[in-house]
């Protein structure tokens, strides 16, 4: 991802409505699911998350980026440093928790990725997922982050499973907001100069209804799941053996 895009993440992440539905979905089933001890984010940005997760136990970030730890260490997180999702310099069964938040869909080897987050995982450690969902829905906003995929709900699920993991749940995420989104979407295109909306804060009474859109959904993500969204959430397991 390039810097500037890093810049515009620490300026929105805290107060921008798809942030806040994420923070929602993803820290409630880690409240319900994820054991207490020592974890990992895996691109771990800005660190904005990084710095939630340590209601969870001792954190640890790797990102590609050294601009993007810059703006970690500037949050007070220490324990980053400078590595691919894909080579980890962690040993075996070192950690607990993985998360990966919007992280694997930027991954070319993306199976690769998930076995080395399995290797460096406990047995009974858990891996946290979330990422854009509906390939049709590729467009400009994922040419611009360096997207290299979205997925179908089975795809992620069929890869997740495929790299040892044992599937706890799997859900879209933001299916209310779909028919926004895809709308701004048609809009945007048609407009001579395409403003980068999807990283931007909408107005005050916008993101605030926006916000209570993706909280009203929670409950259904976290229990039955969503047939539908902008989004997936997928939590999973390491098997003992």
């Amino acid at each position: 991802m390039e810097a500037i895009a890093y810049d515009r993440i620490w300026e929105i992440e805290q107060d921008m409505w798809w942030y806040r539905g994420r923070r929602a979905v993803c820290f409630e089933l880690l409240r319900r699911h994820a054991p207490r001890g020592r974890l990992l984010d895996v691109g771990c940005g800005t660190g904005y998350n990084l710095k939630l997760l340590e209601e969870f136990g001792e954190t640890f970030g790797v990102d590609p980026s050294h601009e993007a730890l810059d703006y970690c260490r500037k949050r007070g997180s220490q324990r980053v440093q400078e590595a691919s999702a894909e080579r980890l310099p962690f040993p075996d069964r070192h950690f607990g928790l993985v998360t990966a938040f919007d992280v694997i869909e930027h991954i070319a080897d993306d199976d690769g990725a998930l076995r080395e987050w399995n290797r460096v995982l406990a047995p009974s450690g858990t891996l946290l997922i979330y990422t854009p969902a509906l390939p049709w829905l590729y467009g400009e906003h994922d040419r611009i982050v360096q997207h290299q995929r979205r997925y179908y709900k089975g795809q992620l699920v069929e890869r997740v499973q495929r790299a040892g993991f044992r599937l706890l749940h799997a859900s879209y995420v933001n299916m209310l907001v779909l028919p926004m989104v895809i709308g701004v979407r048609l809009a945007v295109a048609l407009m001579p100069r395409r403003p980068h909306v999807e990283m931007s804060i909408p107005s005050r009474p916008v993101n605030w209804a926006l916000t209570q859109l993706c909280y009203a959904e929670v409950p259904v993500v976290l229990g039955p799941g969503l047939p539908i969204g902008l989004s997936l959430v997928a939590l999973a397991v390491k098997p003992q053996a």
